[in-house]
């Protein structure tokens, strides 16, 4: 189930392929009725699922990228001694991430965004985790970000720091005692992927 979030909001659809995202959608007939669909649950902050249940994958892929523009990211999460390195920007328990950069892949970006963020070094992929997707706007267009999210470890522990300009102001470990406090505070859209990995740590 393909599932994007706006907030704590959702849109959730049976139906999604997301390499349909870069075809040209050329044989897809006219999709402007799911993007105003889309656009009214996006300017209408009472509803808080839109369900489209099975509407086509194509069409639902030509309606996406009629409405938001795309802005994919790629990001961490640091296994160290049965815990998982979290942080805090803005006031808000994260997890390191960020834009992939032209002619970087998601691994390479993971990976340079994870120790940018958080200064832990000597960083290595142990396996992809399941994407997350949400939408928010930027300069005035609805932007929807997918992020590839990777499971990693360090050789050199919990050597942190805090990257500030991107008002990253603490870098901490979550273990199993502390989680649900962590899911609690965080984006919905992490709450999904932080249950997918309860069985490493």
């Amino acid at each position: 189930m393909y599932r994007l979030f706006c907030n704590n909001r959702r849109l959730i659809a049976n139906n999604f392929c997301e390499n349909l995202l870069s075809t040209d959608n050329k044989g897809v007939k006219n999709c402007d009725d799911l993007a105003a669909k889309i656009k009214s649950w996006l300017a209408d902050e009472t509803v808080e699922c839109l369900d489209l249940g099975d509407v086509d994958g194509e069409k639902l892929a030509l309606a996406i990228k009629t409405v938001f523009r795309q802005a994919p990211a790629a990001g961490g999460v640091v296994i160290i001694d049965n815990q998982f390195v979290a942080i805090e920007r803005n006031g808000t328990p994260d997890l390191p991430k960020g834009h992939i950069e032209k002619g970087e892949t998601p691994e390479v970006a993971a990976l340079r965004e994870v120790e940018e963020e958080t200064g832990i070094t000597n960083l290595e992929i142990i396996k992809e985790l399941p994407s997350t997707w949400h939408c928010y706007i930027l300069d005035n267009q609805w932007t929807i970000k997918k992020t590839s999210w990777f499971l990693m470890r360090t050789k050199t522990g919990m050597k942190s720091i805090p990257q500030t300009e991107e008002g990253i102001t603490k870098v901490y470990l979550v273990n199993k005692d502390t989680i649900k406090s962590f899911e609690d505070k965080t984006f919905a859209s992490l709450r999904t992927l932080v249950q997918s990995i309860l069985s490493v740590i």
